[in-house]
């Protein structure tokens, strides 16, 4: 799975619609056609949350019933998710009580409108191409 740190100046529009409160300093972004739901509840210090983002509007889709509290009533865990274009799944992680940040999840499809400059004129798979031959996957 490519995984490319990006400036979080770059992405802040789309944490801060997921997580408002939010000040973190970490952000990533996954191209990806489908990710899995894990660690919805706490466990050992370690939690993530999850929150669906319509990219062209920037609002929520979903999430907040996924995050739920109780470890026995939560039919979200460890289930696939397969993501449209136009959609983000955003991640907030803590591991082991330490911030790790936001991962943003998109489909391949929506990376060239996330990329500065002239490859947001390239078509998807080629970005993507591009992006994995730059580090080296």
């Amino acid at each position: 799975m490519t995984t490319i740190k990006a400036k979080l100046s770059d992405v802040a529009p789309i944490t801060r619609a997921a997580f408002p409160s939010w000040r973190g300093r970490k952000a990533r972004v996954r191209p990806v056609e489908s990710m899995t739901l894990h660690d919805l509840n706490w466990s050992g210090g370690t939690r993530s949350q999850y929150v669906a983002i319509e990219l062209a509007t920037l609002r929520r889709a979903a999430g907040e019933h996924m995050n739920m509290p109780a470890p026995w009533a939560n039919p979200f865990e460890g289930k696939q998710i397969a993501l449209a274009p136009g959609l983000a799944i955003v991640e907030h992680c803590i591991f082991c009580g330490k911030d790790l940040g936001c991962t943003i999840y998109v489909h391949p499809a929506d990376m060239p409108r996330l990329l500065p400059g002239p490859a947001a004129d390239l078509d998807p798979i080629a970005a993507h191409r591009r992006l994995a031959g730059m580090l080296g996957e």
